[in-house]
């Protein structure tokens, strides 16, 4: 016998869970579909671990700046087997609120089986011995770490986000693959607690997603701290478990360790879902939306990491909602991200929100914008002695902000701000006569404000 559904959200990450919540709130009676555990890729291998992870470092790293605050502090011994047990009993606990039984409670049929869901035709699906229809979907499945095809990977010792949290023992030198994101973040964390890290990118720099200036700050921070970078990189084959061969302009280097964390990309969880059955496009960078986050199939949407190329959790969530207003509203929301902040959780974090400074060069044309700069060097920053760092803002010839950028402590909170000035196109004038508190982190976008207008 075939179960009806309103809404069948396939995936329970981020979107999916909102999808699904969101749904019910509004009176549809909805299925959450799931093929391992209920939180998705952010509970279970990287918001959240990643983040208890770092937390844990940055504690162990305070330590050593306590004599510069007149305190003298014997140097602990890292218990890196506790530490990600630790780690692990917070993705745990963030889990029991998001378990099967959480949602059944609310009224939400939920479905768990390993072999995920199918699409028998464009309407109904198969989901371990159930099979189920709606009037509406919602895909969300995420993504996964994408393995380049290199020889002799099979019998490297090789983790990506997801096996890492399985580490117990402790890692004397880690050698990373790509300069993302998730390099940067675990790689300061692990070179902080004893790790002997290296990244290899294969580019001139790391973190091409940064505005250069501020990418670089936060490299030369890095390095600082003994993380060493080794660029311009061609990854050639594992000559064994603990070797891997590089080259750089054509001269052959080896480099040994005792793991090899690749971070060189995610692919679009589409496997094995039977798209196709359902007269869904897509390709390897994901399931093909319009502007509504309609697929192909125009009863079924798909949100979060498997249709973007935005792939944070705050986007997901954000499409999801944005899924549920247009099946419910009939397509009256389009899905703009012009606007999406994000931030690099390093010490010190990096921000951003809006267009990068090329991109506003590319719409208003270079002549029609003022940057803007101040040193991460305000009062507050003094007394933390966190000092280091800057905000970048892009204004327009109307005192409008367009895009900003900040490196340096709390850069992830700041730049929330620019945020709200921007999607409520609050002028330069505005806020400079907002009153902040003193002395706070968040001053310093007061400060850019009022002494832009000075500058004029």
């Amino acid at each position: 016998m075939t179960k009806e559904y309103d809404l069948i959200v396939i995936g329970a990450g981020s979107g999916g869970l909102v999808a699904a919540t969101t749904a019910h709130r509004k009176g549809l009676k909805t299925a959450l579909i799931e093929k391992h555990k209920i939180g998705g890729e952010c509970t279970h291998f990287g918001c959240v671990p990643s983040k208890a992870l770092i937390n844990a470092a940055k504690a162990y790293h305070s330590i050593s700046k306590m004599g510069k605050l007149g305190i003298q502090v014997e140097k602990p011994k890292v218990d890196f087997k506790s530490i990600m047990e630790q780690v692990d009993d917070i993705v745990q606990g963030i889990y029991k609120h998001e378990t099967p039984d959480i949602f059944i409670n609310m009224g939400i049929d939920v479905f768990v089986d390993n072999n995920g869901a199918q699409f028998l035709d464009n309407n109904m699906i198969s989901i371990g011995k159930d099979t189920l229809s709606a009037k509406n979907y919602i895909i969300c499945t995420g993504s996964s770490p994408r393995l380049p095809n290199i020889k002799g990977i099979e019998k490297a010792s090789i983790l990506h986000n997801e096996n890492f949290w399985e580490l117990r023992s402790f890692p004397k030198k880690i050698v990373f693959i790509g300069g993302g994101v998730i390099s940067v973040e675990l790689g300061q964390a692990l070179a902080r607690l004893g790790t002997e890290v290296i990244i290899i990118e294969r580019n001139t720099r790391i973190l091409k997603v940064t505005d250069p200036e501020i990418g670089e700050y936060l490299t030369n921070q890095i390095i600082e701290e003994g993380v060493q970078i080794i660029f311009n990189a061609t990854i050639k084959e594992f000559e064994s478990e603990n070797n891997l061969a590089y080259e750089i302009d054509g001269i052959k280097h080896n480099i040994s360790a005792d793991h090899f964390f690749f971070a060189t990309g995610r692919s679009a969880n589409t496997n094995g879902i039977n798209l196709e059955n359902a007269n869904i496009e897509f390709d390897q960078r994901g399931i093909k939306t319009n502007e509504f986050l309609q697929t192909t199939n125009p009863h079924i949407y798909a949100c979060g990491d498997v249709t973007t190329p935005y792939k944070f959790t705050h986007t997901a969530s954000h499409q999801a909602n944005i899924c549920i207003d247009n099946i419910i509203n009939g397509n009256t929301k389009s899905n703009d991200l012009s606007i999406l902040p994000w931030a690099i959780f390093t010490e010190p974090e990096i921000g951003h929100v809006g267009l990068t400074e090329l991109e506003a060069e590319e719409k208003f044309g270079k002549e029609n914008l003022k940057i803007f700069k101040v040193e991460a060097a305000i009062d507050r920053f003094i007394t933390d002695r966190k000092t280091g760092g800057l905000l970048k803002v892009i204004f327009d010839n109307n005192d409008l902000v367009v895009g900003a950028e900040g490196v340096g402590t709390h850069a992830g909170e700041w730049i929330q701000f620019f945020t709200l000035v921007i999607k409520n196109k609050i002028p330069a004038s505005k806020m400079a006569d907002t009153i902040f508190a003193y002395p706070s982190y968040s001053e310093i976008v007061k400060k850019v404000f009022s002494r832009y207008l000075r500058s004029k």
